[in-house]
């Protein structure tokens, strides 16, 4: 058995070394520690399947103690029957939010992909079962040192979302033995990891008339065509969703409007919401088209048959915002564009009930919850051609 001084003096040598605290039971595998070249000292929980060794990377040593690495190594053993990876989680997570239709299914892909998978490659390949609250403090930690804020909560909650449905299907009698995946959790990691509240302050900045004028202005700057038509689309169609507005493909697309499928309700009822064009919103489409009129999605992302991503307009509004911070009096970020179109609306005359059909905000009133979805259509048409016009004469080209 290894001793805490042991470990201490073990040098590094040309080649990497593995040292074995003793041996286990056959089947059950031991535990290592690997000693890199430069210094590193690694605890792994090592065991044999066939002729294949599998290694688990439990942590570095010192910021990992051995008897912590002991422990870690005896659940490693506990979950071999159950192997589901961190990875497999988080993929059997995304999978169940494509199958429900979310609109923020393709956004959590991406989240886990950039901030969990990619930058964490050992962490996302040990067992789920192992995943530890100082993991997913790591995970945060990384994010917050590189500038990442609120949407690190983001990260959090998804992560958090990912585990919760994982226990979920580990304890709920009528789904387990339907459900190929196992993955041996008794707790979930995240819930010890606090939200950072004040990163989640209700917000409240909308552009000025003329902070928009000079966003307008200031299009592609940096961005792709289709990041800034995109965005000029968003503002002329009264402020939608982008999430949602971008899930909705070519054949959502009609004559005079675009159909927005979304849902509403503790149910999560699908809802048709109806977006009849003006012509601001026909320009954008008509430069997309001139591009590829035959593409899955109007806005198409970099991958043929994708759409584009919320996360990358949402960068690229933030740095434009950064780059031009002269032009505006405060920063401002793509969530803020829905509450600008909203207030400048009704500078442009539209009534609050008018503007909140056309951004498809939940009416409580029992005709709401049963109209159709035709209703309304002639008042948004005539509300949102009100607004293209403002924003010509105002935003577009000022005099």
């Amino acid at each position: 058995m290894l001793t805490e001084k042991q470990i201490r003096a073990l040098k590094p040598a040309d080649k990497e070394f593995t040292v074995s605290d003793g041996s286990g039971a056959k089947g059950e595998g031991v535990l290592v520690i690997r000693v890199r070249p430069n210094g590193t000292k690694e605890f792994y929980h090592q065991r044999r399947q066939g002729t294949r060794k599998i290694k688990v990377k439990l942590g570095n040593w010192p910021a990992l103690s051995l008897v912590e690495a002991r422990d870690r190594c005896r659940e490693a053993r506990e979950v071999q029957l159950q192997p589901g990876t961190f990875k497999d989680l988080l993929a059997t997570y995304v999978a169940k939010l494509q199958a429900k239709e979310a609109a923020t299914a393709d956004n959590v892909r991406w989240s886990f992909k950039h901030y969990v998978e990619e930058p964490f490659p050992d962490l996302i390949s040990r067992p789920a079962a192992l995943i530890t609250p100082e993991d997913i403090r790591q995970i945060l930690v990384k994010m917050i040192n590189s500038g990442v804020t609120t949407y690190s909560n983001r990260v959090r909650a998804r992560l958090h979302a990912a585990f919760q449905a994982a226990l979920k299907q580990e304890y709920d009698p009528r789904t387990y033995l339907s459900d190929e995946r196992k993955f041996g959790l008794r707790s979930n990691p995240v819930s010890s990891i606090p939200v950072q509240s004040d990163w989640e302050n209700p917000g409240d900045r909308a552009l000025s008339v003329k902070e928009l004028a000079a966003l307008w202005s200031l299009l592609p700057d940096q961005m792709s065509l289709t990041t800034a038509e995109l965005l000029k689309f968003l503002i002329a169609s009264g402020g939608q969703r982008p999430e949602q507005l971008l899930r909705s493909d070519r054949k959502m697309y009609l004559d005079d409007h675009m159909v927005i499928r979304n849902r509403k309700g503790r149910n999560g009822e699908w809802q048709l919401h109806l977006v009849p064009f003006n012509a601001v919103m026909l320009e954008s489409l008509n430069v997309m088209n001139a591009i590829s009129d035959s593409s899955a999605y109007p806005f198409q992302g970099k991958k043929e048959g994708t759409s584009l991503q919320t996360q990358s307009l949402s960068k690229a509004v933030t740095a434009l915002c950064q780059r031009h911070a002269d032009k505006f009096d405060a920063p401002f970020t793509l969530r803020d564009i829905r509450r600008t179109c909203k207030t400048l609306m009704g500078r442009a005359g539209l009534s609050k009930e008018l503007r909140d059909r056309i951004q498809a905000h939940a009416f409580t009133d029992v005709g709401s919850k049963h109209y159709d979805r035709y209703t309304y259509f002639a008042e948004k048409k005539a509300g949102l051609r009100k607004w293209a016009a403002w924003l010509r004469k105002n935003v577009i080209s000022p005099t």
